[in-house]
């Protein structure tokens, strides 16, 4: 239809214009601050999901709502930023952004974020922003890899948009598969050699994704760790693993307890959104009367242990991160099946910023991924395939919330990553889990975590036949998923 493949028309056409220009174009909305960084406070202050559709073929109000946006545009100045997604030329995505010229801090935030264009022509992918459209409105079209973000000023409604069609078109063109997840490389002794372990990292806003996967574990060197990405990366068959963002865009709420990187935030080139400023311009991230949703795009050279590639070769251990009130700290799946089922189930609890009528309960989102455009079981097929084309990838659920009411640190789940990259760990099958579970690891009393112990043994069985059965009915809703992965929970 030609309201998605019309070259998009205005009065006129900003074209990548250098990164402090655009700043210097958005000055008007910068809230001056003791560390002059850009910092701009939003009207939307979050995602719109409940007002984003997946369109294929438009109906006819949603076409008419369409046509109207790009008659508007015909009309405005706007500003326009090619980027890549991703740095290796061997799986790049070429991205193009407009937005109108009054919030030229999106295009600002979207040329810092992503990595400088090497490509003429046409992109793959295209979003289009009017921030000042008087309803809120977020049209997702895969067919043609464009996303019409109406109403709304957040950025990132814009980056998520980009990443959206990227994962898509791994998916759907490229074989493999996107991934909500952090990425890192740790480098490590084990059996008295220095080896390389690439690890993803998955997990729920709120469980502690974004501290495992940025955290340095204290290593000295030749030891280390090197931090790739914290958002979204590219899986292939072959196992190995693209990044997509040239700079981190990181959640604020708990930057104060995050020393290296609340200085990154703080330093030039750093881009904050929604963060509290009082009338000295002094910075509180703590302070959350603006938004509990503050946001900082963190220049990655100023990451403790950030490497320069945002790529690793082979994907050797996976993570998933959950945060519930039943489970032990750590457990160890047992087939690619069983895997496959955990990403599909994408499991953590309800937490009191999600409801506080509802702690507890249970959350789940496909791939730890909200950002998929349709056919989620097609995620956990491909999954599948490639834990079952790559036996050495080696798949872990860590709990970072409770065990019957005994708390597990923040440096418990750190320590256990560790231990389970060198191999340190004692396993023992768990027929009532299904899969292994760590029972001795240094450093830590796994005893005072034993469910069976906390609960009592008749409790728990009671609690854990429960939660089995949810995931069975969560799984079956999936048409199209193959069985193994299903009966892999058994």
């Amino acid at each position: 239809m030609s309201i998605f493949t019309e070259p998009v028309a205005a009065k006129a056409i900003l074209r990548n214009l250098p990164a402090p220009e655009l700043r210097a174009m958005a000055k008007k909305d910068e809230i001056p601050n003791e560390f002059g960084i850009a910092l701009y406070h939003t009207r939307v202050k979050s995602r719109s999901a409940a007002f984003t559709e997946i369109v294929y073929d438009p109906n006819a109000e949603q076409a008419q709502r369409i046509r109207k946006a790009r008659d508007y545009l015909s009309q405005t100045e706007l500003v326009c930023v090619d980027r890549n997604i991703g740095q290796n030329p061997a799986n790049i995505f070429r991205a193009r952004f407009y937005v109108t010229r009054d919030y030229a801090r999106l295009a600002y935030m979207f040329t810092e974020n992503f990595f400088p264009p090497s490509w003429d022509g046409e992109p793959e992918l295209t979003v289009i922003g009017i921030p000042e459209w008087p309803e809120r409105i977020i049209y997702v079209c895969p067919g043609h890899n464009v996303t019409y973000i109406l109403g709304s000023d957040y950025y990132g409604e814009a980056k998520m948009a980009a990443l959206r069609h990227a994962m898509h078109i791994m998916r759907e063109q490229r074989d493999g598969l996107g991934l909500h997840a952090g990425s890192k490389i740790y480098r490590l002794f084990v059996d008295g050699k220095l080896v390389e372990k690439g690890v993803l990292i998955f997990g729920l806003s709120g469980t502690g994704k974004t501290t495992i996967t940025v955290n340095g574990h204290g290593l000295k060197p030749p030891e280390g760790v090197e931090i790739l990405q914290d958002d979204i990366n590219m899986l292939t068959r072959d196992s190995s693993c693209y990044g997509t963002e040239r700079n981190f865009y990181v959640k604020t709420d708990s930057l104060t307890q995050q020393p290296g990187l609340l200085k990154a935030a703080t330093s030039p080139g750093a881009i904050a959104e929604n963060v509290y400023v009082d009338e000295k311009g002094r910075i509180d991230f703590d302070n959350f009367s603006i938004s509990t949703n503050g946001r900082c795009i963190v220049p990655r050279h100023l990451i403790p242990n950030a490497a320069a590639s945002i790529d690793f070769p082979r994907t050797d251990v996976v993570f998933f991160i959950t945060r519930r009130y039943d489970l032990p700290p750590a457990g160890r799946l047992i087939s690619a099946a069983q895997a496959a089922a955990f990403l599909m189930l994408g499991e953590s609890t309800i937490t009191s910023a999600d409801d506080p009528n509802r702690v507890g309960e249970s959350k789940r989102v496909v791939a730890f991924d909200p950002f998929i455009v349709d056919k989620p079981h097609k995620n956990g097929n491909r999954f599948y395939e490639i834990l079952k084309a790559n036996p050495h990838i080696e798949c872990y659920l860590l709990n970072t919330g409770e065990v019957g009411g005994v708390k597990i640190e923040p440096w418990v789940t750190l320590t256990i990553a560790e231990k389970i990259i060198r191999g340190r760990v004692r396993w023992e099958y768990d027929p009532l889990l299904g899969y292994d579970v760590a029972t001795e690891i240094e450093g830590i009393d796994m005893a005072r975590f034993n469910p069976y112990k906390l609960y009592g043994r008749a409790e728990f069985e009671r609690l854990m036949k429960r939660l089995k059965e949810e995931r069975k009915e969560y799984l079956r809703q999936f048409p199209g998923l193959y069985t193994e992965i299903i009966a892999a929970i058994g």
